[in-house]
């Protein structure tokens, strides 16, 4: 069975590990393509602030993993976090993603290298300090296939007042991947969605010409990812033509997802969409 296929039946596919890895059975062969790391971003955890970690996943040229919206196949990582009391994990802050595959087939994720932050904080109430984060992480790892892969990393916290012995801080990967995260929408922005019988048509007044840009959905199955999306310039913005996904059962009322511009600027929209059938 196809992951597209999987996919548009609504089915997990770590669910169903024997159909996904029809040519692959193992986590070491997934460990050959993808490497996982945890970091922190200081090894200082002392502060009363959030600590931020992050998983960073070191792949083979030519292969990727997914982002939160994995596109027509595939699933994002999951991670279960082990934590001590009183502390806990917030969510994962997803970088933009690129386009995956061409045809009929398109998805969503990661190329090269992916830093997945998390902020971990401790509840008011907890006195106890952070000694270390471990976490239990799957994902799939793919390029003409797509292989199950299990790791688990742990991140060792020094003692106050102790300096840590070993990897350092990784600031700057942590400042990089935080450029790559969606911005909110700029202040003056209008953007409307209205529903024009198989197509949505996001238009956006930026104020000034934009001369391209690619939208990628938050929710699965909502629009055509293979399908090309008709960019026409404005002169205060552009008009996105998205066709409307054949799996989209029922009409939807808010469209959510990342708007990338030709500049590379990445921002998070979402938008009431307004049917005219």
């Amino acid at each position: 069975m196809r992951l597209s296929r999987l996919r548009n039946a609504g089915l997990s596919l770590f669910a169903y590990p024997a159909l996904v890895l029809a040519n692959a059975t193992n986590g070491q062969e997934a460990e050959s393509h993808a490497k996982v790391e945890l970091i922190a971003e200081e090894y200082t955890p002392h502060t009363g602030k959030p600590v931020w970690v992050g998983l960073v996943f070191h792949l083979d040229r030519g292969w990727h993993i997914y982002w939160y919206n994995p596109g027509d196949s595939g699933e994002p990582p999951k991670v279960q976090w082990e934590l001590p009391p009183g502390w806990r994990a917030g969510a994962i802050r997803w970088p933009t993603p690129v386009k995956l595959g061409s045809g009929s087939v398109v998805d969503y994720g990661y190329e090269s290298q992916v830093l997945l932050m998390v902020p971990i904080e401790r509840a008011a109430t907890a006195s106890n300090l952070l000694t270390s984060v471990e976490a239990d992480v799957r994902y799939l790892v793919c390029q003409e296939i797509c292989i199950l892969g299990k790791a688990h990393v742990t991140l060792p916290f020094p003692a106050p007042g102790v300096t840590p012995k070993g990897a350092p801080g990784r600031r700057s990967l942590f400042e990089q991947t935080r450029g790559q995260l969606p911005k909110p929408l700029p202040a003056g922005w209008k953007v409307s969605v209205t529903q024009q019988n198989d197509h949505f048509l996001l238009s956006v007044r930026a104020g000034s010409q934009i001369r391209g840009a690619t939208f990628f959905p938050l929710e699965a199955g909502q629009i055509e990812n293979s399908a090309p999306q008709a960019f026409i310039m404005t002169k205060a913005g552009f008009r996105l033509a998205l066709r409307v996904s054949d799996q989209l059962a029922r009409p939807i009322s808010v469209l959510k997802g990342v708007l990338v511009l030709d500049s590379g600027r990445a921002f998070e929209l979402t938008a009431p969409v307004i049917s005219r059938r």
